[in-house]
């Protein structure tokens, strides 16, 4: 049972971690004006390379919000999402907060997660503790998160991001954990890059070296 619970644990980190071909000529409309439109019809199309535990991954996803919300325990409502290689994720905006929820095979319950916060200057960082409970076992893995580099431009792959803001996360349990997971998310746009790198040390014995990036996008 103790290494059921580390092995979750790990796969909680990993994959709250990672969630996304230039297109300059398809940049969204002025008036979207936050991190993550949530206007029907919009669409990402992402790439994954590198290595996971499962060996090496190059693999293409593509998200697209669709015409319904759900409501879930405290009362926000969620934008439904589809994923084209997995189950639909939910997305929230909440005046400056940004949060998500996603279900993963590996993980016996979905994982929500507050993702973004954009009005925090440089150097702001906010952090939660996200409970793994399997048969009757929790374990708390805490997230902690700070802007690293605030409302700047860069361009990528030939497409420029405007007023992007870079976030690193840290994951910390009850497991050694060495990681460099870091995200850009650039206005009217949503995240165009993440990279995770995650190693856990034995008995789990995982090491994780993935770059996510945006490919192309729709914003209706």
């Amino acid at each position: 049972m103790q290494k059921t619970l580390i092995l979750c644990v790990a796969a909680f980190i990993i994959l709250s971690a990672g969630n996304c071909k230039k297109n300059p000529g398809n940049q969204p409309p002025a008036d979207q004006g936050d991190y993550q439109p949530l206007t029907i019809g919009s669409e990402w199309n992402y790439s994954t390379t590198g290595t996971t535990a499962a060996g090496p991954v190059n693999s293409l996803f593509k998200l697209t919000v669709l015409n319904k919300d759900t409501t879930v325990s405290g009362g926000k409502t969620y934008k439904v999402f589809s994923n084209s290689v997995g189950q639909n994720e939910y997305y929230n905006k909440s005046g400056n907060d940004y949060n998500r929820i996603s279900f993963f095979a590996a993980l016996p319950q979905p994982v929500e997660v507050l993702y973004l916060k954009d009005n925090l200057s440089l150097g702001g960082s906010w952090s939660e503790i996200e409970n793994i409970t399997i048969s009757g076992f929790t374990v708390p893995v805490n997230l902690s998160f700070v802007v690293e580099k605030n409302k700047f431009d860069t361009t990528m792959d030939g497409t420029t991001y405007k007023d992007v803001i870079k976030v690193r996360l840290t994951p910390t349990a009850g497991i050694p954990i060495t990681s460099d997971i870091s995200y850009y998310y650039a206005r009217n746009v949503g995240l165009f890059y993440n990279k995770t790198t995650v190693v856990i040390p034995p008995p789990v014995s995982i090491n994780v070296n993935t770059v996510t990036k945006l490919n192309s996008f729709t914003i209706k």
